[in-house]
């Protein structure tokens, strides 16, 4: 089995062993990348495609030297990686929260998974190494906005490297050892950066107690799904956005499309249950809530919901099921409480 090391003072990488591996994926040219991107969507601005591997040439000259005197390629990768995070050398730190691409983690000296993966990988390749881009998700993380608790998608991606003697993962986050993984082709990779960034814009503003800027986001949950036109996280997230732009209608075709090209994935269920709830149309609030509630039992947000659909089409019993199972799995839902006191007062 390929070995796990630690290294890197501040960012502290994981080197290891991967548990399983997907088809081979294509790995794109920068400029070839950025071609195939606008031929997907060619009402894209050329000025809005970033690609993340794509590094200025002095970086990539500074790899080349710093790997000239050895040919063993898993010391290359440890050269590399050590020299990201040396202050004289490329001076990275990891930045949770911040999703950017290789050049603009370089230029500002920090960045996330994401970004240090497009790092690493830019220069990678520069000295002849196999990298890759792999989602490692151990589950899809989740971040929920507003009352109805209409719940954004992103995941953990990083990269591996093929060298003479084994597959290496690195994990700038150090979550622990891969238990599954799925390698990605750059086009893929380039829809998780974008999807990602579309989450931070939003979640930076509300952090800052501001409304965000949900035309921002749907702009580059856009750009995610014409990169990969079957990344159900992506529709999944511009069906919240253009629901908090008002366009209902929008957001339901793109959560039934979410929910279409991933039927395991919970969070299109729920939020489309949670705007059928507010539209009034309880049967098909209630399905899809249902659905969600079984795909994803550990949600309180969709339990709640679901109790107050069963409440509004007069199932009192079920209602206070749900309820007392929002209750105990987060015992301060707001507004759980309430309907649980209102219930048993008649």
């Amino acid at each position: 089995m390929p070995r796990w090391m630690v290294a890197a003072p501040v960012a502290a990488l994981v080197l290891g062993s991967l548990g399983c591996a997907g088809a081979v994926r294509q790995v794109y040219t920068p400029d070839d990348l950025r071609r195939e991107l606008l031929s997907r969507g060619p009402a894209i601005p050329a000025a809005e495609v970033v690609v993340p591997f794509e590094l200025p040439p002095e970086a990539l000259a500074t790899a080349q030297r710093l790997v000239a005197h050895t040919r063993v390629d898993d010391q290359r990768v440890e050269i590399l990686v050590r020299a990201m995070f040396d202050p004289d050398v490329y001076g990275l730190q990891y930045d949770a929260r911040s999703t950017t691409s290789g050049a603009e983690a370089l230029r500002s000296g920090r960045g996330n998974c994401v970004a240090l993966a497009s790092v690493f990988i830019g220069l990678a390749r520069s000295i002849g190494l196999e990298a890759r881009y792999i989602d490692a998700s151990v589950a899809i993380r989740e971040i929920r906005y507003g009352d109805d608790g209409s719940t954004i998608n992103f995941g953990h991606i990083t990269a591996q490297v093929t060298t003479s003697s084994e597959k290496i993962g690195l994990d700038f986050a150090k979550l622990g050892r891969f238990r599954r993984y799925d390698v990605l082709d750059d086009m893929e990779a380039v829809a998780h950066f974008y999807n990602n960034r579309g989450f931070e814009q939003a979640e930076r503003s509300r952090e800052q107690g501001e409304a965000p800027d949900w035309g921002e986001a749907e702009r580059l949950f856009r750009l995610a799904v014409v990169a990969k036109p079957t990344f159900a996280r992506g529709w999944n997230n511009l069906g919240i956005a253009v629901m908090r732009q008002g366009r209902r209608s929008e957001a339901v075709a793109h959560y039934r499309k979410a929910a279409s090209l991933d039927p395991l994935l919970a969070a299109p269920r729920a939020n489309l249950g949670a705007l059928l709830l507010q539209s009034g149309d309880l049967p098909a609030a209630l399905e899809e809530l249902n659905a969600a509630a079984a795909l994803d039992p550990r949600g309180a947000h969709i339990q709640y919901n679901l109790a107050v659909a069963r409440l509004r089409s007069g199932d009192r019993s079920g209602a206070m099921e749900a309820l007392q199972r929002t209750v105990s799995l987060h015992p301060s839902y707001p507004g759980a409480q309430a309907l649980i006191e209102q219930l048993t007062s008649k």
